[in-house]
């Protein structure tokens, strides 16, 4: 049941994302709102290979910070970006679907260079580390579209752009 719930969840944030993702089409990838910010299309990037983490975080008791690699690849164009998450997308589901309650519940850990950050169960890092970070980068990456007078896509309801309505109507 609880991987279940996690699922829709997942399902629920990905196809959301994957508006914003689309949105980024013709957007200057290289524009950055600071000079300490990612660029838009490292952003989108991050966005759509979000999802990908829940293989690692499924198949390993922790994950070290430190030792992570230098993020996600600067994308040659949105063609790429949108690849990339339907990649990370079906990942996550294959790994999702698989997994039995004792996997979710049992502990796994964040470390930062050897020191134990926090340790919850499995659920709670899939949820925290993949479908609300996948929130909170989203929500970043439409303020980028919007200073760059591009479109924001309805995600939980209407935006200044554009209205919220059933996917038959929204064509």
């Amino acid at each position: 049941m609880i991987g279940r719930l996690l699922r829709l969840q997942l399902d629920a944030e990905v196809a959301l994302s994957r508006l914003v993702l689309d949105a980024v089409h013709g957007a200057p990838l290289d524009w950055r709102p600071h000079p300490a910010s990612f660029s838009l299309g490292r952003l989108a990037m991050h966005v759509a290979t979000i999802p990908s983490w829940t293989a690692a975080i499924v198949r390993t008791a922790s994950y070290d910070m430190g030792a992570g690699g230098p993020g996600p690849d600067v994308p040659a164009s949105s063609t790429a970006i949108v690849e990339a998450h339907d990649a990370a997308i079906a990942r996550a589901r294959e790994v999702l679907d698989g997994l039995d309650e004792p996997a979710l519940v049992a502990d796994w850990t964040l470390l930062r260079d050897g020191i134990v950050i926090e340790t919850m169960p499995r659920v709670e890092a899939l949820s925290r580390f993949v479908v609300r970070h996948l929130v909170h980068h989203r929500g970043q990456l439409c303020v980028y579209l919007r200073e760059c007078g591009i479109a924001v896509p309805p995600i939980y309801g209407d935006s200044a752009d554009r209205r919220l309505l059933p996917p038959d109507l929204a064509s």
